[in-house]
């Protein structure tokens, strides 16, 4: 039985609870339950850690004015290296790099200014969500799996059924996974505007209650920082919550929030597919130097070829020489007569 069964994840509709800093100004509103010890990562790098539960409201204690995320940050090749796995490669031009999964946990979640209603008995509207993210990172030369298994309904018990659909995913050793959500939240929680379009910020929900955290902690900074230097404010926040939402199949395995409820589906897609572009120049580099990469490789790769098919072409030649010629001694006469 998951963790995430033995307690109610969310509050009745229309109810959120309001995490708050020592001053009381609000950090973030969700509909999810937020319990003591829980921290959260606020945009602008912020840590607060829940000290106090007072019914709809929690209060925090500051726990670092200024994390350095890129202090605390790790490196991909260091993740992968620390999980055994290969480092990426470069791909050759033209053909697709990497492998990301997606999924959702929850499909039935929706937008209600699009879908109608937060909640569709089936594929909700999180899927086009979802599929837009795909499909901008295909768009980008990353190859996807993205997997539209249903695991209804919203309960207690849909990390347990998803458990199967992230086995999945992992058998075809993806670099990594996203669990897509949207949470509860008002309107305003999300919105933002990035440059001259409005789009809904994305959250991180990290799980405390794994043995991957540490790693899923830097994991999610690291991924964190290169979106603050690619688009600030695309993040809003990284929760770590009570749970583990299945991280502890990877460390690689993150929940991610594209907007709230309230937020229209259109935004929430604008939103995801900037941040499709943060995971490909997180994970494979800038587009230009995967190509200079896979340049240099593959021209030192060709080099090589032509130089054993060079040695093997003289070899075969000098071999045949000695043979006409009746042996070594032979062959050498007729070279000195020359």
């Amino acid at each position: 039985m998951n963790v995430e069964e033995l307690w109610d994840e969310w509050l009745e509709p229309e109810q959120y609870m309001t995490m708050v800093t020592p001053e009381g100004e609000v950090i973030m509103q969700t509909a999810r339950r937020i319990y003591e010890d829980d921290e959260y990562l606020t945009s602008d790098n912020k840590l607060y850690r829940v000290v106090k539960i007072d019914g709809n409201t929690a209060f925090t204690e500051l726990v670092e004015s200024k994390v350095d995320i890129n202090a605390q940050s790790i490196s991909l090749r260091q993740i992968r290296k620390a999980l055994g796995l290969n480092p990426v490669q470069a791909q050759e031009q033209g053909k697709k790099t990497g492998l990301i999964g997606i999924y959702h946990t929850h499909n039935a979640e929706s937008y209600i200014p699009t879908d109608g209603t937060d909640s569709i008995d089936g594929k909700g509207g999180i899927h086009a969500v979802g599929d837009s993210f795909a499909s901008a990172l295909e768009n980008l030369g990353v190859e996807v799996g993205y997997s539209e298994k249903l695991h209804l309904p919203h309960d207690r018990g849909a990390y347990r059924r998803s458990r199967s659909t992230v086995l999945e995913l992992l058998s075809q050793n993806p670099d990594a996974i996203f669990d897509v959500h949207r949470d509860a939240a008002p309107q305003n929680a999300y919105a933002a505007q990035i440059g001259d379009d409005w789009i809904t910020q994305i959250q991180f929900v990290v799980g405390r209650q794994n043995q991957n955290l540490g790693i899923n902690r830097q994991y999610a900074q690291s991924l964190k920082a290169a979106a603050d230097e690619m688009y600030p404010g695309l993040v809003k926040g990284i929760f770590f919550a009570r749970g583990n939402y299945n991280q502890d199949l990877s460390p690689l395995n993150l929940l991610i929030e594209a907007g709230a409820h309230t937020n229209s589906r259109d935004a929430a897609i604008r939103g995801i597919s900037l941040f499709a572009e943060v995971v490909d120049y997180y994970f494979y580099g800038p587009r230009d130097q995967r190509q200079r990469d896979f340049h240099v490789q593959g021209g030192s790769s060709a080099v090589r070829t032509l130089l054993w098919v060079f040695l093997f072409i003289t070899a075969t030649g000098v071999i045949f020489y000695v043979i006409n010629a009746g042996g070594w001694k032979a062959a050498l006469s007729r070279l000195r007569r020359r």
